[in-house]
């Protein structure tokens, strides 16, 4: 029993030294495989959620914006001054290519009391609304997402203008043609653009 015993003993010899390298190395390349699947899968999830953020802000942007141009030119009383699509003076408040300005009289009392203004800022990569009056400008997205604004307006005539400023027919503008493009940014920007159109037809030109 003893002879028995101390043969089986000897029979278990363990692990060698090669087969432990080996296992080591083995284990390694697993792990490798998986930390860098949680690195894909986490900046797969991140780039998502900055899409996401993304476009929600320029969708929401579009729809406050889209809400004045509908409104421009109303004038319940028939007496509101300089109602509609206008030139409030500076490059970045009046109806050409990347701003739009518009006034209406929404109580009815015979003056614009909305005086508003939207426009791209090329510096910044921001979308901003100015609410008239000493009121500073307020942007509706995070710097560096807005890559570029368009607005193009359709005529009465059904001519297209870019610019109705420069060509004195604010009066004429019967659509309004939006598209605003962003991108994301940080460390996960994909270099891709993302896009919304829109087309409005004011109410009251």
């Amino acid at each position: 029993m003893k002879s028995n015993t101390k043969k089986e003993f000897h029979n278990f010899q363990g692990f060698t030294l090669i087969e432990i390298l080996v296992t080591i190395a083995i284990a390694s390349i697993v792990l490798l495989i998986v930390v860098q699947f949680f690195i894909s899968t986490n900046k797969l999830n991140t780039i998502q959620e900055k899409v996401a953020a993304t476009q929600q802000s320029l969708r929401a942007a579009m729809e406050i914006m889209s809400r004045d141009i509908r409104l421009a030119g109303l004038d319940p009383s028939g007496t509101a001054p300089d109602e509609g699509f206008v030139d409030n003076g500076t490059e970045t408040m009046d109806t050409d290519g990347d701003s739009i300005a518009i006034r209406y009289d929404y109580d009815g009392d015979g003056g614009c009391e909305t005086n508003v203004s939207y426009y791209y800022n090329s510096a910044k990569g921001t979308f901003n609304f100015w609410p008239g009056g000493a009121s500073p400008p307020q942007s509706l997205t995070e710097d560096g997402t807005v890559s570029s604004v368009t607005f193009s307006y359709t005529l009465a005539d059904g001519t297209i203008d870019p610019d109705p400023t420069a060509s004195g027919r604010l009066a004429d503008i019967r659509v309004v043609s939006i598209s605003i493009c962003g991108t994301i940014t940080g460390a996960y920007d994909d270099g891709r653009t993302y896009c919304f159109s829109n087309t409005i037809r004011p109410r009251n030109m």
